[in-house]
């Protein structure tokens, strides 16, 4: 299966592709965010790029569970996502508490340059999100 992961931020969104059978994930270039009809038509060009069957959005919940403002954002997105969306492809909320801190610790490594390491950070958090999923997925 071909997924797509979605680390969606107020002023930018991360995307990672992957295929849940052949276990393998990679980054995409994230965008800055522009409104929500312009941000869900890049996200159907992706679908249909890399033939998506499942789109998977990080869930932002704080660290004790409870949702946060930017939740109630995230849902609204997704619900108008999934009425653009042809009807074969399911939208999954995926957990996200702490894939931005793994991310940022996986780049520092890499990159020192913080800013650098800010203009990849969202879509090596959607890799991270989406990793876990197919890791998750395999162990079921």
């Amino acid at each position: 299966m071909k997924l797509l992961a979605v680390d969606f931020g107020m002023k930018r969104m991360g995307f990672a592709v992957g295929n849940s059978v052949i276990r393998t994930a990679a980054p995409i270039d994230p965008i800055a965010r522009k409104d929500d009809t312009q941000d869900i038509r890049y996200i159907e060009h992706l679908v249909d790029e890399y033939d998506i069957s499942k789109i998977l959005i990080g869930y932002p919940l704080n660290m004790d569970g409870t949702k946060s403002n930017i939740t109630f954002v995230v849902e609204a997105f997704a619900e108008k996502l999934k009425e653009n969306i042809p009807g074969n492809i399911s939208v999954e909320f995926v957990d996200e508490r702490l894939s931005s801190f793994e991310a940022e610790e996986m780049l520092k490594s890499h990159q020192q340059d913080y800013k650098k390491r800010k203009k990849v950070l969202d879509s090596i958090s959607a890799l991270v999100l989406l990793s876990s999923y197919i890791d998750q997925s395999q162990n079921q």
